[in-house]
This record gives structure tokens, sequence and C-alpha cells, in this order.
């Protein structure tokens, strides 16, 4: 009875974190959508000014600017390109928590990688129920999955003593 009581609290304990894996992903996409918007403006601003010289792109003018022998120039080359850098991984970021099903969300917003960024987002997070069909289901198939493997050694461990 009590391993029956602790298998339904912690399925339910289970279920509520589940649910906030999409809420989150949902929360990090607004957040940085903001900061794709501001570094996909200056990367247009980057190819503008590379076709206006004459360069095939912006890659090209970043590589002649790295040739200068002037240390300013340099350092700006060098921003450009971690601002390239910057707008590629957040492409792929938001490409991942878009189109990522519930575990490649899940999967990204736990990386080490984006702890920062998650502390981050956390900051204004409010726990909310998903609104997805889709991330229902994979939020209590999850649960359930998970609740099933921690409580297997209880259940099994009742049913021995129940049978001795």
């Amino acid at each position: 009875m009590i391993v029956n009581l602790l298998d339904k609290l912690l399925f339910g304990g289970l279920m509520l974190i589940a649910m906030q894996v999409p809420v989150v992903s949902d929360h990090y996409v607004q957040y940085l959508s903001g900061y794709y918007e501001a570094t996909r403006h200056q990367v247009e601003g980057f190819r503008n000014t590379a076709a206006r010289h004459g360069y095939p792109d912006e890659f090209g003018m970043i590589n002649d600017l790295l040739q200068n022998p002037n240390a300013l120039i340099k350092d700006d080359a060098r921003q450009k390109q971690q601002t390239l850098q910057d707008y590629k991984e957040l492409t792929q970021s938001l490409a991942t928590l878009i189109n990522g099903n519930y575990f490649e969300r899940a999967w990204f917003i736990s990386s080490p990688k984006q702890w920062r960024t998650l502390e981050k987002v956390l900051e204004n997070f409010k726990p909310g129920i998903p609104l997805s069909i889709n991330d229902l289901v994979y939020s209590v198939l999850t649960a359930l999955l998970l609740s099933t493997l921690l409580t297997l050694p209880l259940k099994m461990r009742a049913f021995s003593s129940a049978r001795a």
C-alpha cells in the first residue's frame, strides 16, 4: 500500500516536472529570438558591406580584413568572425528548439553548454502546462517511464516479501 502511494506521488511529481520541458523550451525560444534578430541584422550588414566593396561574401571580406597590418582592423575582423559564429549557433539552437521533438529539446536545454543561458531563462520562468498534444503525451509517457523505473525495485521487494 505504501509502495502504491509512493508510486502515485512520484508519478505526479515527475509529470509536473516533465510538463515543464516544453514550457521552458518556449521561454528559451523567446529569449534567444531577440538575440538572434539582432545578430541577423548585424550579419546582413556585413553582407551588404561586403557586396558594396566587391567581395563575394562576408567571409571573403573578413579574411581580407584579417590580412590587414592594422591591429584595430584585425580585432574588428575577429569580432565579425565571432558574430558569424554566434549567428550560426543561434540558428541551430532555434531550429532544435522550434522543430525538435520533446527529447531533443530536453537534451539541448539541459546540456552543460546551455546552463548559463538556462539560468537567465529561468529568472522569468512561470510553470505551466504545454499546449501541444504531442508535448502532453511525451510528458506523461516520460513521467510514467521514470516512475516505473524508479519504483520497480520497491515493487519487486514488496512482491517478494508478500510471497514469503
